[in-house]
């Protein structure tokens, strides 16, 4: 009897061990998920509101149609921690784009680090991400990514800025160069390798603008 009670404890015990990691994806996918769903209502609100103040201003008699958002969710886009979306169709990848890189922002998204161009803009824009984590894989498989593959960067204003893959590289953990501004409009992607002691560095053209 003992033995069949201490079996059910440790299989009790196991089954909730491994329920773990699950919940924290799931958690993690969810949040992520809503975030980018939010993101986009945004900018199609941001270009719906443009299209009324335009029929405003012929007609005079647009109605307001702005969707609702919660509080929570309002006061995550307002702070402007949201500030894009990043796609790359080549690695089936798509997470929101956060304002800085601490662990927080890190947690739910890709980070842009502060001092670096923004999506579009002139200058070496830096994003920076988790090699996978307990709630989802971010960049995890970056490594996979291969010369002139394509990265799709929506900004809060709902522009679409198309960059191509050129080159990577493996630096150290300190090294600022990878932030290093410049005219041409670049791309920078980083995230950790080999365990967390070095960095992960692809290096990536402007393309066009949509």
């Amino acid at each position: 009897m003992i033995r069949k009670i201490l079996a059910a404890i440790f299989i009790t015990a196991g089954l909730a061990a491994m329920s773990v990691p699950l919940f924290y994806h799931f958690y993690g996918s969810h949040k992520t998920d809503r975030l980018i769903e939010q993101f986009e209502q945004s900018v199609g609100q941001e270009h719906m509101e443009d299209d009324e103040k335009e029929e405003e201003r012929k007609t005079e008699t647009a109605a307001d149609t702005q969707a609702p958002i919660s509080e929570e969710d309002a006061a995550l886009l307002s702070s402007g921690d949201v500030i894009g979306l990043i796609e790359i169709e080549a690695l089936d990848l798509k997470y929101p784009i956060v304002e800085g890189a601490d662990s927080k922002q890190l947690a739910y998204g890709i980070g842009h680090i502060p001092d670096t161009a923004a999506a579009g803009s002139k200058g070496n824009c830096v994003l920076a991400g988790h090699r996978g984590s307990r709630y989802g894989t971010y960049f995890k498989y970056l490594n996979r990514l291969a010369e002139g593959d394509v990265v799709r960067i929506t900004d809060k204003e709902g522009n679409v800025h198309l960059y191509e893959a050129v080159s990577w590289e493996v630096v150290g953990p300190y090294d600022n160069s990878v932030k290093a501004q410049g005219e041409e409009r670049s791309l920078t992607l980083l995230t950790c390798e080999n365990s967390g002691t070095m960095r992960l560095i692809y290096h990536c053209i402007y393309k066009e603008g949509e």
